[in-house]
């Protein structure tokens, strides 16, 4: 084999392998949060729409928002939405400059019972990040990063084809 194959071939590993721990840690992931949820009676759904409110610039967003931003079709999220608020994750508040629409907001005391989970999982996070030095963090937050913009492109794109496909 060729050098130049050789370093090809090496290459093909070495992104099958990026390919295949990226289906890994997705998997371990949804089923890390899945745990979480069922922890306090929710579902993985649930609670990642909480995390998508609590990271919204104003701390708040709309049902139809949340659906555009899941995909989730308008009458998932308000199912969501209801069972959110029967357990007290969040509460309904009208704008008081136009009745009609509603915002969802996060009512703090009910994470009370996750943030001992989630820091413990932080600390963990933050003890295996303490392994890599920072050029290596660098490069790290900046393949993250890069994820992030493709799986938002992917995800507004495989919306767009399910709902044209309604």
């Amino acid at each position: 084999m060729s050098r130049a194959n050789l370093k090809k071939s090496k290459r093909r590993e070495l992104l099958n392998k990026l390919w295949d721990l990226g289906r890994v840690m997705s998997t371990q992931t949804v089923f890390l949060h899945q745990a979480l949820a069922q922890s306090v009676g929710l579902n993985a759904t649930d609670t990642k729409c909480v995390d998508l409110v609590l990271r919204s610039p104003e701390g708040t967003l709309t049902a139809g928002r949340l659906s555009a931003m899941t995909g989730l079709t308008t009458g998932a999220v308000t199912h969501i939405l209801d069972r959110l608020e029967k357990r007290k994750f969040i509460a309904r508040v009208r704008d008081q400059e136009d009745r009609r629409k509603v915002f969802i907001r996060v009512r703090a005391e009910s994470l009370e019972p996750l943030m001992p989970k989630y820091e413990a999982i932080g600390r963990a996070y933050a003890k295996l990040a303490e392994e890599f030095g920072d050029e290596e963090l660098r490069v790290i937050v900046a393949y993250m990063e890069r994820t992030i913009e493709v799986s938002d492109r992917e995800l507004a794109r495989v919306i767009e084809e399910n709902r044209a496909s309604d």
